[in-house]
């Protein structure tokens, strides 16, 4: 049998008009929207690790990192969820295809039987400051399209993978390509999943119940009660579990 076709799920175009000036949109044919913002995700996943990867011991790696993590920071708040503008001074998201972009960066990502991966086309020259525009310029523009539960699950995503290269791997490591975005949907996935659980009400007791006030099952444990999502700013609305 011929090898399977790979499929591609969605196509991101950061066209830089100029150094500190960029159109961005993702296309794809995708009808779902939760599952379409969720391969956008993804893709930015994806494409973090390998740039990371392709900047190697260069500063600019753990540059980027405390970038997007202060971005993280001013995204998911205390005081609920924001869309911050996190390009730097004189950066700015243009609303139309430039007609000659100084650089046109493509990500796709790209289906190959079970697995996912991410093809990327960064034209060469200057790659110190274009490959980290890159993200940072797609970054922003999920920050402003993405529906809420997508944008929390982007950070909780993004949160995964700043824990695994404090704890685990390191940005030149070609084990991080895939262990990297692994690790972070994992994390996410598994917070939330967490969260649900605990916020769960407690099920009423059935009409055929013989539980007394003196059965083991009616002693209090005498535990304190967790926080409620209204106390705990972490704790993501219950909206936010569509983002799994």
């Amino acid at each position: 049998m011929p090898d399977p076709v790979p499929k591609e799920i969605g196509v991101a175009r950061v066209a830089f008009a100029n150094r500190f000036q960029a159109f961005v949109d993702y296309q794809s044919p995708e009808n779902d929207l939760l599952a379409r913002e969720r391969d956008a995700i993804q893709l930015f996943s994806l494409a973090l690790v390998r740039i990371l990867f392709l900047l190697g011991e260069n500063r600019q790696a753990p540059m980027l990192l405390e970038y997007i993590q202060t971005a993280m920071g001013d995204t998911v708040t205390p005081k609920g969820l924001l869309r911050p503008t996190i390009l730097g001074q004189g950066q700015a998201l243009v609303e139309s295809l430039p007609e000659k972009p100084e650089r046109l960066m493509v990500l796709k990502l790209i289906q190959e039987e079970e697995n996912r991966l991410a093809e990327i086309t960064l034209p060469l020259g200057d790659e110190g400051h274009f490959y980290p525009a890159t993200l940072i310029f797609y970054f922003q523009y999920l920050i402003r399209t993405l529906g809420d539960a997508s944008l929390f699950f982007l950070i909780l995503v993004l949160g995964g993978m700043m824990e695994y290269y404090e704890k685990i791997g390191k940005t030149n490591d070609l084990k991080a390509l895939v262990d990297g975005p692994a690790y972070a949907f994992s994390t996410a996935i598994r917070y939330i999943e967490e969260e649900r659980r605990r916020n769960q009400p407690p099920s009423a007791p059935s009409a055929n119940s013989t539980t007394t006030p003196n059965s083991p099952k009616a002693r209090p444990t005498g535990r304190s009660p967790r926080n409620s999502p209204a106390t705990s700013p972490h704790v993501p609305p219950p909206a936010w579990d569509a983002a799994i």
